[in-house]
């Protein structure tokens, strides 16, 4: 198997892996739950779509060299595999800097140390 083959195939491998945890993130969703699923779960999903060599090795390669599964997965370990949902979003809202005046004060000082320049 020439290199470029094997490219082609960890591209579909991902695609087909996307696409199953895409799916399982809009159920989720649409119950409005956290979504997450064991690895053995989704290996034998993946070997059964076609990809018998489908293991967690692969998958943390896959998620370090990629930023689509990033996108979708929340946490991971061997064990199972955590979707990010929007009710996880809800749960964790990011932080508002301009609420919390870190940034007013560090204005400040970036305005009194020019003023020292002058």
């Amino acid at each position: 198997m020439r290199f470029l083959e094997f490219q082609n195939s960890n591209k579909e491998l991902e695609s087909a892996l996307m696409n199953t945890l895409n799916q399982l993130r809009g159920e989720a969703d649409e119950k409005d739950q956290s979504s997450q699923i064991s690895f053995d779960a989704v290996t034998s999903i993946m070997k059964n779509t076609g990809f018998p060599t489908f293991n967690y090795d692969l998958f943390k390669q896959m998620y370090d060299q990629g930023d689509s599964l990033k996108q979708v997965v929340k946490d991971f370990d061997r064990e199972k595999i955590v979707i990010k949902t929007e009710k996880d979003a809800e749960d964790d809202p990011q932080m508002d800097f301009d609420n919390q005046g870190s940034t007013d004060k560090v204005k400040q000082m970036a305005k009194s140390a020019m003023n020292r320049r002058k």
